[in-house]
């Protein structure tokens, strides 16, 4: 009997390390599947080396991870600067690795928080919250121009030749963006932060001939060290007459893309050579305008009220118009441009911005139902009103180079770039035009969106 106990326990004990053994072989196959190819110098990533067809059609060959869809903060060096500025996204377990021991096992704090003015000033996120963090590659850009500024003017040789090689040594970070295109449909909230990326890269905006049309405007700048171009199309005030008892018509946006954007559009094709490499747009101002003025106009109010909810006839219309924008510019450049729809931020206002927070629920159905992403830039900046410039414009600082980190990311991403987790695993092809490498990610984002909206 009791042989037979032992015996028992033994095969117990045996049974129990295959079962560890097998547990932590799983795991190891799992992880590997879901981790990505490292790249060891991602600069020396060119067209010769990278198979992107390969790449498209390897399941789980690195993860599909948007950091700004991820809880986070923004975190700035100081609110008046535009550089070190990022949204740091809060991964899996990072902020419990990072925090862990200031309580103990039975929730009892371990240090006197309030009290203990180590906590306070907090300056700097710990280091592998900000490793984390996508690359600020508008800091990157400006480092290399003002490098190539200084090879022009600096007189001293050793100065000279060290600007020359710090320019080089940038270049192979981002020589991605050379011959690239980013069109830019929007308001003039869009149109002050590309001229805040233009004019800090010294280029000026030029105007296209639109004498100004019930607000429809063209602007282009070129950044001509990358032959970069950045052109923002603002499509002006919906409604036929563009006036507060004007009857909604979607012919008013036919009659200004046919008269001033197509004409313009071969102007904006980048590197692809059909189409913008990247399209970012949006809708929400004139379309709140148009709405708080016919409500204000049918009760004969004096006031324009934004804290009214919209009604259901109003949020189709809206959707309407969203997705005439959508169809233009798919029958302008293809079905497979990248588009990206950035939300509206809230204007700075002491009434409820009902208006707005109606308008980008109608838009988010919107873009789940037309299958387009996201840009979320409206509502990572919610509530932070001192760093508007009026009551609607962002000012230059820390959330325009987030704006412009956000659309950089995007457009990485568009000519097969890819990062995880802040590494870059993967860089651009110099010369693939073929390869559809938006879509590389697009099914798991969009599903994320669904779930998300």
């Amino acid at each position: 009997m009791q042989l037979l106990l032992y015996g028992a326990k033994a095969l117990a004990r045996i049974l129990l390390a295959v079962i560890v053994v097998g547990a932590l072989f799983l795991s190891l196959q799992f992880s590997r599947k879901l981790s990505p190819s490292k790249i060891e110098d991602p600069a020396k990533y060119s067209a010769n080396s990278t198979d992107g067809n390969k790449l498209l059609s390897s399941e789980n060959s690195y993860e599909c991870i948007n950091p700004y869809a991820q809880p986070g903060f923004i975190w700035m060096e100081a609110r008046n600067t535009t550089d070190n500025t990022t949204w740091v996204p809060f991964y899996d377990g990072l902020l419990d690795q990072q925090f862990s021991q200031l309580w103990d096992a039975k929730g009892v704090p371990v240090d006197k928080m309030v009290d203990d003015t180590r906590y306070f000033p907090n300056n700097v996120p710990p280091n592998d919250l900000l490793q984390s963090s996508p690359t600020q590659w508008f800091q990157l850009l400006r480092q290399y121009k003002n490098e190539v500024d200084a090879i022009s003017t600096e007189k001293a040789p050793d100065r000279k030749k060290e600007s020359i090689r710090n320019s080089q040594e940038l270049e192979k970070q981002l020589y991605w963006l050379q011959n690239r295109s980013l069109l830019v449909l929007g308001d003039s909230v869009d149109e002050t932060l590309v001229f805040y990326l233009c004019n800090l890269l010294d280029a000026s905006l030029e105007y296209g001939q639109t004498n100004g049309s019930s607000g429809t405007t063209i602007a282009t700048c070129h950044i001509r060290d990358l032959n970069l171009t950045i052109t923002h199309w603002q499509l002006g005030c919906v409604g036929k007459h563009c006036s507060g008892n004007a009857p909604e018509t979607l012919e008013s946006i036919d009659q200004k893309w046919d008269e001033y954007f197509i004409p313009a559009s071969r102007s904006v094709v980048g590197q692809n050579g059909a189409s913008p490499d990247l399209v970012i747009f949006q809708l929400g101002l004139w379309g709140e305008q148009f709405f708080v003025n016919q409500y204000r106009e049918y009760v004969k109010a004096k006031k324009i009220d934004y804290s009214r909810t919209l009604n259901f006839r109003e949020l189709v219309v809206y959707r309407r118009l969203l997705g005439r924008i959508i169809s233009k510019l798919r029958d302008l450049y293809g079905v497979r441009v990248p588009i990206l729809y950035r939300t509206v931020a809230l204007k700075n206002t002491l009434e409820q911005d009902m208006v707005a927070l109606n308008l980008d629920s109608a838009a988010r159905y919107t873009c789940r139902e037309l299958d387009v992403e996201i840009m979320d830039f409206g509502w990572l900046v919610r509530g932070y009103y001192s760093f508007y410039s009026d009551d609607v414009n962002i000012g230059q600082g820390p959330l325009s180079a987030l704006w412009i980190n956000m659309a950089f990311w995007y457009l990485f991403r568009s000519q097969g770039g890819v990062e995880v987790r802040g590494e870059v695993v993967r860089m651009p092809d110099r010369d693939e035009a073929t390869v559809d490498f938006w879509h590389m990610c697009h099914g798991s984002f969009m599903k994320d969106l669904k779930i998300r909206s």
